[in-house]
């Protein structure tokens, strides 16, 4: 072999070696960046995957006025008991029974977890305008059913209702909360706030209408509801630092009509 073949042989061996080493270096560079990608997602997912919790206090009139009159939903934020505050409340609301987000706040609870809303915490004010309407038993049962089946396994206070503009309504009054605490036994995670001792001590936080609230109840009822948040927040942290709950649907509640 002459000595221009081999030369020419030794230059065609480095410029392979040279692309070889190239390659090498590049797929390296290449594990070393799937590494650092795969290390750095992983990472995100955990960080971003941390529960928010998300007060609902789900209410009517009496809550709308409470929350105009005396910033229930801000004075409940600053409390930071949880990381997000959500006041829903309308004006002749009704438990349930209607599909209308308006006048049902089981059907405006659906349509906020619809919108994503997930409540960890729920105060519900509700009952004022069902005892106009519903006479029964059996009626208040299913629908105090229905919206506790729609929130769920999650700690709920509901405040009893105190209606006393006729002798009707007072009567079903006194049988609707003593419907509610029935129900509401069968739910673990539920508790009764009783509003109506509250206006036994002190009349005058009730308006003169007799179902509505005065300044003074707008006050009153806000205290109320700031203090059932933190009574709420702690039910939160004791559920969720334990490996089970116990189901929150109840089984069907006999009572008589």
């Amino acid at each position: 072999m002459t000595r221009g073949a081999l030369t020419t042989r030794a230059v065609h061996t480095r410029h392979v070696n040279a692309r070889a080493r190239r390659l090498i270096v590049g797929l390296a560079a290449a594990i070393i960046s799937m590494c650092i990608v795969s290390t750095a997602g992983t990472t995100h997912v955990h960080a971003t995957t941390t529960p928010k919790s998300t007060l609902l206090v789900l209410g009517d009139s009496l809550t709308w006025g409470t929350n105009f009159f005396a910033k229930s939903q801000s004075r409940l934020a600053a409390t930071k008991h949880f990381d997000t505050v959500l006041v829903d409340s309308r004006w002749g609301r009704r438990i349930s029974g209607l599909n209308s987000t308006r006048y049902s706040g089981n059907a405006a609870l659906k349509q906020l977890i619809a919108d994503g809303v997930r409540p960890t915490a729920v105060i519900v004010a509700l009952g004022t305008n069902d005892v106009a309407i519903l006479t029964k038993r059996r009626e208040y049962v299913t629908v105090i059913q229905e919206l506790m089946n729609t929130i769920g396994n999650v700690p709920v206070a509901w405040v009893t209702v105190h209606r006393v503009d006729s002798a009707t309504t007072t009567r079903q009054s006194q049988r609707f909360n003593a419907t509610l605490a029935q129900v509401l036994a069968n739910y673990p995670l539920a508790s009764l706030y009783d509003w109506v001792a509250d206006v036994k001590k002190n009349p005058k936080v009730m308006d003169p209408d007799k179902i509505h609230l005065s300044p003074l109840g707008h006050e009153t009822r806000t205290q109320v509801y700031v203090t059932l948040a933190a009574l709420l927040a702690q039910r939160v942290s004791d559920a969720t630092s334990t490996t089970s709950v116990p189901p929150t649907v109840a089984p069907t509640t006999t009572i008589a009509p």
